[in-house]
């Protein structure tokens, strides 16, 4: 499936099917790899997951946390701290999930974006909010929440709607196993 319109000058998005060896896209001359985590929590039998809005910089909407891969840093333990620079949340992870390309021709920018399932240490009460202040030279204050994975996730930042689709499709599969 792709999303990714390469005449158009708007953000656009492209998701990599379970299984998919490679991606043909061009990267711009301003590439990031990036991660994104799905924090998966259980509440009375219910599956959800958790969202981040930043306070400081409200123009990113309502995201899935993650951020960008350090240079020589491993991919798993990039997503673990990433997780937990946004949220606080210690985590494990689960499984890879997929990945999404990102382009935005008209600021000559790009990103590959490898999107995992975590699990927190300790239970996470899905009825209440938090807020947390990034670990890192960013230090931006973030509110944190979570989501029931029925909720349609069209409010979320470009692309990222598509991750809660596979993290739905996931569940399904897996329904007897977790």
């Amino acid at each position: 499936m792709s999303i990714v319109n390469p005449s158009s000058p708007a953000p656009s998005a492209v998701l990599l099917p379970p299984g998919a060896s490679s991606i043909a896209k061009k990267f711009y001359i301003k590439h990031v790899f990036r991660v994104g985590a799905i924090i998966w929590c259980k509440y009375q039998g219910q599956d959800y997951y958790v969202v981040i809005k930043s306070i400081s910089r409200p123009n990113r909407g309502i995201q899935i946390p993650g951020g960008r891969v350090e240079r020589n840093e491993d991919i798993g333990k990039a997503v673990i701290r990433e997780v937990a620079e946004e949220t606080g949340i210690q985590t494990r992870i689960v499984c890879p999930l997929g990945m999404i390309f990102y382009q935005n021709p008209a600021d000559n920018y790009s990103n590959l974006q490898m999107f995992y399932i975590v699990k927190p240490f300790y239970p996470i009460d899905p009825t209440k909010k938090w807020f947390f202040i990034d670990r890192d030279a960013t230090k931006q204050e973030y509110e944190c929440r979570c989501v029931s994975v029925n909720y349609p996730p069209e409010y979320l930042a470009v692309g990222q709607d598509q991750v809660v689709k596979m993290f739905r499709q996931w569940l399904k599969e897996h329904k007897n196993r977790v």
